[in-house]
Parts: C-alpha cells; sequence; structure tokens
C-alpha cells in the first residue's frame, strides 16, 4: 500500500486520444488514503470463495489478477475482507485511482508522453511483472481494467472536489479505469475511463482494493 496526498495532476487538454468525457479538466483535492500496489489476485480471491463470501471463477494461476468479475462482486469482496480483517477496505474513487496511477505525473501514461509496451504487454501477465510507478502501484496501464467506486457521469461538470466517490448519475454503471492487456495504445492512458453496468462480468474485469 501507499498513502499519496495532494492534487490530481492536469493531463494536458489536447493529449493525443482525448475523449470529450475526460474533461474538463478541474482540481481535486484528495485526502491521504491507501490503495493496493496490484490488482486482486486469484490467490487473493480464492481466500474468499473457500470462505462462502465469493463465487468461484475461471481457474487461473495464483498470481494472475482475478477476472470476469462485476461490481457487485468486487464490493462483496472488499466488505469480506473488511470483515475478516477488522480493517475498512473499498473499491478507490475514481479520482484516488487516478491519483495513484499518475504517480506525480501529468504525462498521458505514468512513465511519458509515448506509449511503451514494456510498461504495459499486450499479454496477460503476473501482477507487478511491468514494473511499478513513482507511487509503487502497478498494472495500472494493463493486465485488468479495473473498478472505482463512481456512479457514471459523462463528464467532471459535476464531479465531488474532494477526491469522494460520484454517488449521482446512472448509478447502475460504475466508472471502469486502467486499460486492459487487450486494450489500445489509447485505453491505456491514465486519463481513459469507461463505464459498465454493475452486474456486467467482462473477461478483463478486476479490480483493486483501498
Amino acid at each position: 500500500p501507499l498513502r499519496p496526498r495532494g492534487r490530481r495532476r492536469r493531463p494536458p487538454a489536447g493529449e493525443p486520444g482525448r475523449n470529450p468525457y475526460e474533461g474538463p479538466q478541474h482540481e481535486v483535492e484528495v485526502p491521504a488514503f491507501l490503495i493496493a500496489a496490484h490488482e486482486t489476485t486469484n490467490a487473493q480471491w480464492k481466500l474468499c470463495v473457500d470462505d462462502g463470501a465469493c463465487s468461484s471463477k475461471r481457474d487461473g494461476a495464483a498470481d494472475m489478477p482475478v477476472l470476469a468479475v462485476s461490481w457487485r462482486e468486487a464490493t462483496g469482496y472488499v466488505e469480506w475482507l473488511s470483515r475478516k480483517t477488522s480493517r475498512r477496505y473499498r473499491l478507490p474513487s475514481e479520482a484516488e485511482w487516478e491519483y495513484a496511477a499518475r504517480g506525480g505525473s501529468a504525462t498521458g501514461y505514468w512513465w511519458g508522453e509515448r506509449f511503451d509496451a514494456t510498461h504495459a504487454p499486450s499479454a496477460l501477465s503476473p501482477v507487478g511483472s511491468a514494473g511499478a510507478n513513482a507511487f509503487g502501484v502497478f498494472d495500472v496501464s494493463g493486465n485488468a481494467r479495473e473498478w472505482t467506486a463512481d456512479c457514471y457521469v459523462n463528464n467532471f461538470t459535476a464531479t465531488p472536489r474532494d477526491g469522494s466517490a460520484a454517488q449521482t448519475g446512472d448509478c447502475s454503471r460504475r466508472v471502469i479505469r486502467g486499460g486492459a492487456w487487450s486494450s489500445p495504445a489509447s485505453d491505456k492512458r491514465t486519463a481513459n475511463r469507461s463505464r459498465i453496468e454493475i452486474d456486467g462480468r467482462p473477461g478483463y474485469m478486476g479490480f483493486r482494493v483501498a
């Protein structure tokens, strides 16, 4: 885990591949928080399955990110983890996710403006294989796409400025961040965002805990 604090860096308005729903640019005060360095793995998910609190997923190596997880299932996992550990776990807000994923950068990718496949392999890999950003966070531009807590809003005109998750908008769909291993380079940009129905289980969807 890490404990970043501060404002989300502003990406350039003219960033190649930028979509209208990634704006407008705005300042967000992000209070201190902890976020997992890695995406949740098959081994971690299996503990919840064995405890009867999570549903089984397709077999995969223990150190691979768990995939085909819906938002409801990811939320169930963090609730189970909170009960097991007596600590408060949750999904990160969209603002927290982007702050951690940027690692202090303001470029298209945390490592710079140009896509570099060595930081985001096009094949599914064990968590941590591609190296970490400056905050020590791995796989924010590859492996699984990741759920956030936010209800989907089509832009940032009314988004919370305190780093919390949006609780208005289309709450039947939640914001997803981070390109999957199979995503095009433009979708692996740090600012890229999309949305999926809360019960959707695409084969590329995973999550990390906050």
